[in-house]
Order: structure tokens, then sequence, then C-alpha cells
């Protein structure tokens, strides 16, 4: 019987997917434990999360363990430096990937590279702000942030422009990056270098989020579309990242989602399909 530990917790969360992939995977004859982020502990070398009834859950009984989220911002690091001991073949995303590639501007600096807009990341106002007025179009944003928060489309003349990045600078690093056509941006979850499908995002202005009050429909990728998802789904997984949520506008690779994306339910809302039910298969096919 194949072992799936998931990490997380739902009162953290913005989406259902913890509950979502613990039902998929026990459906499919799995053993499926859920633990809080905060529950792990290290007993004399070994490392191990108490659950339930002060019960020790070990982690080097699963094939797979899938932190959902980072749960709590203090004890974060400590957490993650503690994980990293672990075979890190067992992790669906890397401990890596948590600390390295949450950070938009970081991918732009792997292979995935060749499909990113130009970008500038500083964490000085007027550097960017001399960068916009050379001309064009920019997309400002956080370098790590999420849910649709804080996107600025910026321009020579906009009378905002420094009022804009002094307060996206203000908590550090901030990117910039040429705005690119995004009428066809589409949102895909890919897992274990395979594809599952995609929606189309409808936009309210720059934001794509589900969160940030835009929708979404059934789209119909063409081929180009698909052979540069499976072109990127194999380089995440060479970054450690094995499932995820893309979003793409081709040629453009605007956003990798790992850390808890939000796809399932939506596609589930378009389609009536739970495509969460098609992981258990790739997870087994890929440990072959």
């Amino acid at each position: 019987m194949p072992k799936l530990l998931l990490i997380g917790s739902e009162r953290e969360s913005h989406t259902d997917n913890l509950r979502r992939l613990e039902r998929s995977f026990l459906s499919c004859d799995w053993r499926v434990e859920t633990v809080a982020h905060d529950a792990l502990t290290l007993d004399r070398g070994h490392l191990n999360y108490v659950h339930g009834q002060d019960m020790g859950v070990d982690i080097d009984e699963f094939d797979w363990i899938w932190p959902i989220g980072f749960g709590s911002r203090t004890t974060f690091l400590d957490r993650m430096q503690l994980l990293h001991a672990v075979d890190q073949n067992k992790f669906v995303n890397s401990i890596e990937a948590f600390l390295l590639y949450h950070n938009k501007a970081t991918l732009a600096m792997t292979s995935l590279s060749r499909y990113s807009p130009i970008t500038i990341v500083s964490a000085n106002a007027e550097e960017l702000a001399d960068h916009v007025r050379g001309g064009g179009y920019w997309i400002a944003k956080p370098t790590a942030g999420s849910f649709g928060r804080d996107v600025f489309e910026l321009q020579a003349n906009d009378v905002n422009l420094e009022q804009i990045l002094e307060h996206l600078t203000r908590d550090g690093y901030t990117i910039i990056q040429e705005r690119v056509q995004t009428e066809r941006e589409q949102r895909w979850f890919v897992a274990m270098g395979s594809e599952l499908d995609a929606y189309q995002k409808v936009k309210v202005g720059l934001r794509g989020n589900m969160n940030a009050a835009s929708s979404a429909t059934v789209c119909e990728p063409n081929d180009l579309e698909v052979e540069m998802v499976r072109s990127v789904a194999h380089d995440l997984v060479e970054l450690g990242i094995r499932a995820c949520a893309i979003d793409i506008a081709y040629p453009y690779l605007l956003d990798v989602n790992f850390v808890n994306p939000g796809w399932f339910q939506t596609m589930e809302n378009l389609t009536g399909v739970d495509y969460a039910t098609k992981l258990p298969a790739l997870f087994e096919a890929s440990r072959r």
C-alpha cells in the first residue's frame, strides 16, 4: 500500500487542497496521514510528527511527503532546515524549492528563463523607476506575492510612478516585468512532468487570480501551448517541483505556484471533474 504524508492546516489555507488530496488518495487505497506544520519534532536525531493522541508519525515510513502551504512564518526556517535532512526524493516539492523558488525572480534565473518576459528586480525604488522611464509598459509586483495583491501596470508618464514603487519596495525587493499580451492567459496543473488540463483566466484589470475577483472559462489549448507546458513541466521536475499550477500566456511563463495552488476547485466548478483523482496513478507511475 503506497503511503502519503500531507502537511498543512485548513485554517491557514485559501483552497480546499488538503482535504481534497486526502480524499482522492484514500479513495485509491493509499495510506494517508495529515499532520500540522508545527507538529514536527526532532527526538534523538529522528524526525517525526506528533499526531492525534500524542501518537508519533514516522516520516521515513512514507513514499511521498507533500507540504501544503508555508505554515507559521516564525517557525518556517526551523522546519525547512529540519526537513532538509530527509531524503528529498520523498518530497512532492522539495524543501530547496520552498526555500529558493517561491520567489518569482529566482525562477527567471533557471532553465525556465527562456519563457520569462524581461525581468528587473531591486529593493531600490528609484532604480526601478529609471527602467520604467526608459519606455514601454511594465508590470510591478512583489517578488513572492500571491492572490493578485499589489499588482500594478506602469509606464514612464505615470504620475504615481515613484509612490507605487516606494510602496512596493518598503518591505524589500520588487519585480518589474515587461508587459506581454495575456488575452489567452491560462492556468494549468502539472504533476510528475505531465499536464492535467487548463482553464483560461477572465481578468478584472491586471489581475487574473480567482481571489482578486476574476473568473475562469474552459479553454481549448493549441499545440504550441501544450508543447510549452510539457517542456515547463519537465524543467520543473528537474528543479524539484513535481506538482504545481503554472500560468502561461504563450510564449511566456508568468507564474509558478507550488506552495498551495488554486486550481482543482475552479476546474471542478467548470467541468464537473475532480482532477485530484488523477494524481495517485501519476504518483505511483513515477515511483516505478
